[in-house]
C-alpha cells in the first residue's frame, strides 16, 4: 500500500522504491484516495499502479452517506489510465454503483445497511447484469 497525505505530497524516489519492490515480489501496486485527495495526487505514479481505491463515503463510520462528488474521480482516474482497476467503496447502492461504472469504475464495495436489504441487492444484481451484458 502507497500512502499520500492530504497535502497531495510524496517523496517521489521513496515511493518509486517502493512500487519496484511491490512489483518485484511479483505483486500488484494499488492506492487509496481518500475524500480530501485530489487524483493529481497520484499523477506522477499513475503509470505505475495497477489499482485506485476512492473512498466515497468514511470507512469508520457506516452512518456517513455515499459522497456524490467522488464518482467526477472515478472519470479523471479512468482519463489517466485505462488500464486499471477502480475500485469504489463507501455505503454505495445500486444508484450509485450505475453512476460508478458508467464513469469507469469496475471494483465496488458496499455495505448496505438500508431497510430493504433483498430489494437492494437484487438491485445491485441488476445492474451488474446490465452491464455484464451490454443492456
Amino acid at each position: 500500500v502507497v500512502s499520500t497525505q492530504s497535502t497531495g505530497k510524496t517523496d517521489s524516489s521513496t515511493v518509486g522504491e517502493l512500487i519496484a519492490k511491490i512489483k518485484d515480489s511479483g505483486m500488484k501496486v494499488g492506492v487509496g484516495l481518500s475524500q480530501d485527495q485530489d487524483v493529481a495526487s497520484i499523477n506522477d505514479i499513475i503509470s505505475e499502479l495497477d489499482m485506485v481505491h476512492i473512498s466515497c463515503g468514511d470507512p469508520c463510520d457506516d452512518e456517513v452517506p455515499f459522497n456524490p462528488d467522488m464518482i467526477s474521480k472515478v472519470a479523471e482516474v479512468r482519463k489517466l489510465k485505462k488500464k486499471i482497476l477502480i475500485e469504489v467503496e463507501g455505503n454505495v447502492t445500486s444508484k450509485e454503483m450505475t453512476e460508478a461504472i458508467q464513469k469507469g469504475a469496475n471494483l465496488v464495495v458496499s455495505g448496505y445497511k438500508g431497510s430493504d436489504l433483498l430489494t437492494e441487492f437484487r438491485d445491485m444484481r441488476g445492474v451488474i447484469t446490465k452491464f455484464k451484458y451490454n443492456l
